[in-house]
């Protein structure tokens, strides 16, 4: 009897080790808002007002499992699937594609991390340092419409790398594989970038670049940069985006302050059939068929975007929240044009995992269209735009 009792207690003490050498973690983020957008496009050069209920205004609402389980000898195996969906209407987000936001398995240990799946870049790592921070989505149009790269695009068929933390100081290499056969540079991009972080103070820098794809596009998959490199002048394999950032932040007692620069290339641009942006568009700022003096379309070749904002702590729980965002634009054979971004707002913490937000915006556009505060809800012939979100975000 007391071998039993003896021989049950050391198999219980071995399955308890089993049972704490790997975990798996179900988390999520649920963020909803009501919302208002003046002079949305219509018909024509027409606008209106919309107001409804969105999803993922600042944090795009999703569900996530994550993993690791211990090898020895300090190496563990990891794995993250996250997915992506809209609350408003509960359709599945990044086009519909199940583990949109993050599906990756791989190895950390001494050496590091290496990840293999669909991946974000380092950028999206030092956007921590930016207004995508406070703001998310918010100001992604002002960031050349994600251009950048700041507010978390992905690279499918990737693997990445990244350092441990060296006294604040780490790093990550990015590459993702076209898997065109017979044409291995089609649709590859690659990424390198590298930050301090320690106390206060924050740095870090970004490089991130795609080639062309054949018929099944880009590595990555952002919807506009998809558009220039998969529909732009070129061939298979050219080079069709190139984008650094350098971003930082330093917290000021009760006040953070940060700022970012970010400059994107599309080296495929081509010059337009108008010289100015006033002849092209007839004074209308809603983006025409052609896509030319537009960020991203045929024409533009390079954009430069500052970010500067603030994060001040009022109380423990209460935020207020102010950012700027510039962007200039530069076009083949023409002017430059300009986006001018406004953001004003606060966030009150319930708790540790629920905050309740209302923030303001205003995009203003000249010599280029205006894209829009709000993605996929550009003005009609205007080129100012205003927004209102006032929301509630839960983490569990």
């Amino acid at each position: 009897m007391k071998k039993s009792l003896l021989a049950l207690a050391v198999l219980g003490a071995f399955a308890g080790v089993a049972h704490a050498q790997s975990s798996v973690t179900i988390y999520g983020i649920i963020d909803a808002s009501l919302s208002y957008n003046s002079k949305v496009a219509t018909t024509g050069t027409g606008n209106g007002n919309r107001m409804g209920v969105d999803s993922g205004a600042i944090k795009g609402s999703r569900i996530g499992f994550k993993g690791s389980e211990d090898l020895g000898g300090g190496m563990k195996a990891l794995f993250n699937l996250e997915n992506g969906f809209n609350l408003d209407n509960g359709a599945a987000a990044q086009n519909g594609t199940l583990w949109g936001r993050t599906s990756t398995v791989g190895l950390s240990g001494g050496f590091g991390t290496v990840l293999l799946g669909r991946q974000k870049d380092f950028t999206d790592d030092i956007a921590a340092f930016t207004s995508v921070a406070d703001f998310g989505g918010m100001v992604s149009q002002a960031h050349a419409r994600d251009l950048d790269r700041t507010n978390g695009e992905r690279v499918n068929n990737s693997i990445r790398y990244n350092t441990n933390n060296y006294n604040g100081f780490y790093g990550s290499l990015i590459y993702g594989f076209g898997e065109q056969a017979g044409q291995n540079t089609a649709g590859q991009s690659f990424g390198i970038g590298g930050a301090y972080s320690n106390g206060p103070f924050n740095i870090g820098l970004s490089y991130f670049q795609s080639k062309k794809g054949g018929t099944s596009g880009a590595s990555d998959v952002n919807s506009t940069n998809a558009t220039s490199c998969t529909n732009a002048a070129g061939s298979s394999g050219d080079t069709c985006l190139k984008t650094w950032t350098l971003a930082s932040s330093y917290q000021f007692g009760p006040a953070k302050v940060y700022g970012s620069w970010s400059r994107v290339k599309l080296p495929l641009a081509t010059a337009g059939a108008s010289s100015s942006f006033s002849a092209a568009s007839s004074a209308s700022y809603a983006a025409d068929t052609t896509g030319q003096y537009l960020v991203g379309g045929v024409n533009n070749e390079k954009n430069d975007i500052f970010d500067i904002g603030v994060n001040y702590g009022l109380t423990p729980a209460l935020s207020l929240l102010g950012a700027v965002q510039y962007t200039k634009a530069s076009f083949v054979g023409a002017s430059d044009g300009h986006l001018l971004q406004l953001n004003l707002g606060a966030k009150y913490a319930l708790s540790k995992r629920t905050s309740l937000y209302a923030i303001y915006r205003n995009l203003r556009a000249s010599d280029t269209y205006n894209p829009g505060v709000s993605n996929g809800q550009a003005p009609g012939s205007d080129g100012s735009q205003n927004a209102f979100n006032a929301g509630i975000i839960h983490n569990f």
